[in-house]
């Protein structure tokens, strides 16, 4: 349904013709600021710089006449642009909040449902505050509006919302809702909603009332006017036929749609994103997995794709400002040239210092931003590759321990298990739901760490006291393979670090150690101070790691996990995790190892 919100209808080229020649003969300032609004809207979708220029004019006038109407709606426009043109979700909060500011003063209802919904949207995207306590307001205030379309988009918008966060049934009543709206002013905004209601039908595996509105959407397709666009027509009759598994048509129709889009000059990236998951979802009905799967990396290549196109653009740019600079230099050195002979030199050296130090300064900037377009690769890279490790944890690290203590339960509930069995089955589940417990930890830990979400707040802590107090939460683990460890920490010393950090930091060391050392092993924690540090060292005779590891042991996503002494299973996740905690309380950790000897990993922190 967000196509009902993001897909602008186009003015033809003669409207826009019709609004500059009315500008050019408006007198009075609250036309003229009427038809630089409408212009603003006009190049909206074709040239975003223009829709700046026109808004922030109309708004010039706006405010020099205290034209409170348009200075609210100009800045929800302004809001609007940041938000899906620019990307600036915070300057465009500032122009929603100052729209309605103004709009409160004036009851301009329209002004205040479209600001609180967009920050609705920025509300979930950036999860701080009620999402649904912006979006009721927004439906508030659209009921007093006059507009049906802010009534219907209010709907759509929480529709989709509560789909995200998986209440479907109040995502489907809104849905509903939009319809009803909808129905009565605009069959082409209405086939929209159907469309999406159906999707949400078939999520609850309602397949016959889908075809049941599917033959109403096909009877209704001959009437649609094109109203909202080429690209949300075909996108439309391409989902309609997919529900209808017509999937050669609805193939053919998304492919239409995206060949558009790439020639067009002004790539849509909401347009793409749209048309890929159509696709994709479509390549999934058909079991088409291969292409399904090529279908959702194509968008990430698309994304890399737009952003040298734009490089492109501003490299020529640039080079057309350049040439046009040094064609007027060439055409006063001419003019100086009839004058003097040693004017003319003195200007030709000018040029060539000039032309010389614009090129090289040119040179430069290319080459910064071809590194610069070379790190997104790389940085899109490693965070496809964090995404594939992350699925791996979940749907085996996690899977398995689970299913055995399904197994388990069904084995206690039907008797199959003698006494002996059974506390062994219970020895066995504590070991494996600790290990369960501890990824889950780390994942969650790591994932706040990645949102900025964790952030130190340093004080003076025991460090003996909290090495204890985690020997003693794995125990059982310790006694099950008979490992002896030693505190040789004193304690009295104290290092200033985050009290929850260190917890989990000594809680992975030592679990990542009792995994990796043989039955009957040790493990020792000793310490060493310098003037205004300390060095917390954890040693353990263990399996060690491999050299080749070494330099990628506390990297997320490298395959360099095994199976502990006892085959527990790994993840990477935990040191991660530990070695990010640690520079984020000033540290630094490092690691010492040989295969067969053991390993020592060493901390150091700040003692004030």
């Amino acid at each position: 349904m967000l196509f009902s919100f993001l897909a602008k209808t186009t003015l033809y080229a003669q409207d826009v013709a019709s609004l500059k020649e009315e500008l050019k003969s408006a007198k009075a300032d609250s036309v003229k600021c009427r038809l630089l609004y409408s212009l603003g809207n006009a190049y909206e979708r074709t040239h975003t710089d223009s829709s700046f220029i026109f808004f922030t004019q109309s708004l010039d006038i706006a405010n020099r006449t205290n034209n409170k109407r348009y200075i609210a709606r100009t800045m929800y426009k302004m809001g609007y642009m940041n938000m899906y043109y620019i990307k600036d979700e915070t300057k465009a909060l500032e122009w929603f909040n100052r729209s309605i500011s103004v709009a409160k003063l004036i009851n301009d209802y329209y002004s205040m449902t479209r600001c609180y919904q967009i920050m609705g949207i920025i509300s979930l995207h950036q999860g701080i505050g009620s999402p649904t306590e912006l979006l009721f307001k927004a439906i508030e205030f659209a009921k007093k509006d006059s507009d049906w379309r802010s009534l219907n988009d209010g709907y759509a918008i929480l529709s989709n919302y509560f789909n995200t966060v998986h209440k479907y049934d109040e995502a489907r009543k809104f849905a509903e809702l939009a319809m009803q709206v909808s129905e009565k002013h605009d069959i082409d905004e209405w086939f929209d909603d159907a469309l999406e209601y159906c999707e949400f039908l078939l999520m609850q595996g309602k397949k016959e009332q889908i075809m049941v509105y599917a033959r109403k959407l096909e009877a209704a397709k001959p009437k649609l006017k094109k109203t909202k666009g080429e690209f949300v027509y075909l996108n439309n009759i391409g989902r309609l036929a997919k529900f209808q598994k017509r999937y050669d048509e609805a193939e053919k129709f998304f492919l239409e749609s995206l060949n558009n889009e790439r020639k067009s000059s002004k790539v849509d990236t909401f347009h793409l994103y749209f048309i890929f998951k159509n696709l994709e979802s479509l390549y999934v009905e058909q079991n088409s997995y291969k292409k399904a799967y090529e279908t959702g990396k194509k968008l990430t290549e698309v994304l890399l794709w737009l952003k040298e196109k734009r490089q492109t653009q501003n490299s020529r740019l640039e080079m057309t400002k350049l040439k046009a600079n040094f064609d007027l230099e060439k055409k006063e050195v001419e003019i100086q040239l009839l004058e003097t002979k040693q004017k003319q030199q003195r200007v030709l050296l000018i040029v060539i210092a000039v032309t010389a130090l614009v090129l090289i300064s040119l040179m430069i900037f290319l080459q910064r931003n071809r590194r610069k377009i070379q790190e997104q690769k790389d940085a899109l890279s490693d965070l496809n590759t964090t995404k594939d490790k992350l699925f791996a944890i979940l749907s085996h690290d996690l899977r398995s321990p689970v299913a055995s203590l399904k197994n388990y339960m069904m084995l206690i509930n039907w008797g199959a298990l003698t006494q002996n069995e059974f506390a062994e089955s219970t020895s066995r589940l504590n070991t494996q739901l600790s290990n369960v417990g501890n990824i889950l930890d780390n994942v969650l830990n790591w994932s706040i760490s990645q949102m900025e979400g964790i952030k130190p707040k340093p004080e003076k802590i025991n460090v003996s006291e909290i090495i204890e107090e985690k020997i003693s939460m794995l125990q059982f683990v310790q006694e099950a393979k008979q490992i002896s460890i030693s505190n040789h920490v004193s304690p009295i010393t104290e290092v200033t670090f985050d009290k929850n950090h260190f917890r989990i930091i000594i809680r992975n060391l030592l679990q990542n150690a009792l995994k990796f050392t043989n039955t009957g092993g040790n493990i020792s924690f000793d310490l060493t101070k310098e003037a205004d540090s300390v060095s917390l060292s954890i040693t353990d005779d263990g399996v060690g790691i491999a050299q080749e590891n070494l330099a990628t042991i506390f990297k997320l996503g490298k395959n360099n996990t095994t199976l502990g002494t006892s085959n527990e299973s790994g993840t990477g996740l935990g040191l991660a995790l530990v070695k990010e905690l640690v520079e984020l309380n000033s540290g630094k950790i490092s690691v010492k190892s040989e295969l067969g000897k053991g390993t020592t990993f060493m901390i150091r922190c700040l003692i004030n």
